[in-house]
């Protein structure tokens, strides 16, 4: 990366917006994350101190160097799309703000897919073409500056898009293989850095994991302040981040990373459905609007939720570990359950004022909660699932409610009926809640009812 030291100023009009949608959990989250572990492998810890990371700034994200743009890129996430006609509106954008800006040595456009990208005169020809009801002023600027003031050939040569075989960072990356990506240039980090962490096993695959986490709550949280504050400049010094890697450790577990954990898995599991699906991602409109809505929790409300989606955990929220973390979003039940419901959701009432609302389906004052409890139908297993429900919910005063509220427990394949005894605390639960545990003796026959996604989606007709 060059270093320029005179600052310069950005016009507000090439800046974008920064949109609630930006989360380190979706795709350009992701690249931008392992963009800054390449750098951090290439330039090395002792040269990071004057590097930002700069996100929905000039570009979905960049890299600054004493605060002046580097390195702009633009994330598209389109599967199986080559065709440069899907990119030249990004591409022209890209070089036209790299014109604009002397100090951005390089820009990059990152895919899911290589691009069949035109000849260096068919692609002037093709960036000539392109129009934008919405930037449209940009738009005629940058033309102006790529060709009547004939600044093309100078920002050509720092376009990047797609990359030889071998060649790192890589810019062509599949949305089901950027994490393991991640993975790697972070265990190359810890590698490289022995002699600065002084922690055994810190390029452990957990200990990988846990950073990756880390690395992504960092990210969120930075952005939902920016977003509050409505800041067009948010910018992550690359030394807050070596700071994560470096004192963040395992067996440090908090409820942000727990929950930073289980929104990767949401997250990725999301993905593997859509592909497995032949699904578009960005259609996948009732879907979004639930997952931006479990991004805005707070994150013991979100574990709080995780809960809810598996009644069957005992554990307290507060007294997760790595472990129990791993029972509380299950794969086949989040897959076979929770996404064909919600993506079918525009044709049910779903519910998702709040966490206490959300996933539970409601037909004629009876009420269903999704839930990614993946056990197949046996003889008992409906009585079993019964008690673990009730066991783990008992003395929970954030979810108590749902022994009596909720009528029926959607599954993954599990149909039939628990009669067991329910806890009680009459028409004013609410206040009494707070001392639930001394109110456990009180209780009552209730019916517990399991279904599958599949009776659900006929009942919801």
């Amino acid at each position: 990366m060059e270093k320029l030291i005179d600052e310069i100023e950005v016009d507000d009009k090439d800046t974008h917006s920064a949109v609630p949608t930006w989360s380190g959990f979706e795709y350009q989250g992701k690249v931008s994350i392992y963009w800054l572990m390449t750098q951090l492998n290439q330039i090395g810890i002792e040269q990071a101190e004057d590097y930002s990371l700069q996100i929905e700034h000039l570009e979905d994200f960049g890299v600054s160097y004493k605060g002046n743009p580097v390195t702009i890129h633009q994330v598209k996430a389109y599967q199986e799309k080559s065709a440069f006609g899907n990119y030249k509106k990004a591409v022209l954008e890209l070089l036209g703000k790299c014109a604009k800006y002397p100090t951005i040595s390089s820009i990059h456009l990152h895919t899911c897919c290589a691009v069949d990208v035109p000849a260096k005169n068919d692609l002037m020809e093709d960036l000539r073409s392109v129009s934008s009801k919405t930037k449209a002023d940009q738009l005629v600027e940058y033309k102006r500056l790529l060709f009547d003031e004939g600044k093309f050939d100078e920002v050509y040569g720092k376009l990047f898009i797609n990359h030889e075989e071998g060649d790192s960072p890589k810019r062509v990356i599949g949305n089901l293989d950027i994490d393991e990506e991640i993975r790697r240039e972070i265990k190359c980090f810890f590698e490289n850095n022995k002699h600065f962490i002084d922690k055994q096993l810190s390029d452990a695959d957990e200990n990988i994991i846990f950073a990756f986490s880390n690395l992504v709550q960092e990210i969120n949280k930075i952005v939902a302040q920016g977003h509050v504050e409505r800041d067009k400049n948010i910018e992550i010094p690359f030394t807050r981040f070596i700071q994560i890697l470096k004192d963040e450790y395992v067996f440090q577990f908090t409820e942000d990373t727990a929950a930073s954990m289980l929104k990767m898995v949401l997250s990725s599991y999301f993905v593997e459905y859509c592909n497995d699906n032949d699904l578009n991602l960005d259609e996948c409109t009732q879907w979004h609007k639930n997952w931006e809505l479990m991004c805005q929790l707070p994150n013991h409300d979100f574990l709080l939720l995780c809960k809810k989606l598996t009644p069957t955990v005992k554990e307290n929220v507060k007294n997760l570990n790595a472990m129990t973390i791993r029972e509380l979003v299950v794969q086949a039940g989040v897959q076979k359950t929770l996404l064909p419901l919600v993506m079918s959701a525009g044709k049910f009432a779903l519910k998702i004022e709040g966490i206490k609302e959300m996933f539970i389906l409601n037909k004629e004052g009876i009420h269903h909660l999704i839930t990614t409890i993946a056990t197949p139908w046996g003889k008992k297993a409906a009585v079993n699932q019964g008690q673990k429900v009730f066991e783990a919910l008992k003395n929970d005063n954030k979810l108590a409610y749902l022994l009596y509220d909720v009528d029926h427990i959607i599954t993954n394949e599990l149909e039939g009926t628990f009669d067991g005894k329910i806890v009680d605390v009459g028409d004013d639960y609410k206040e009494v809640i707070p001392d639930f545990i001394k109110k456990e003796t009180i209780t009552k026959l209730k019916k517990m009812n399991f279904m599958t996604a599949q009776t659900a989606l006929e009942v919801f007709k």
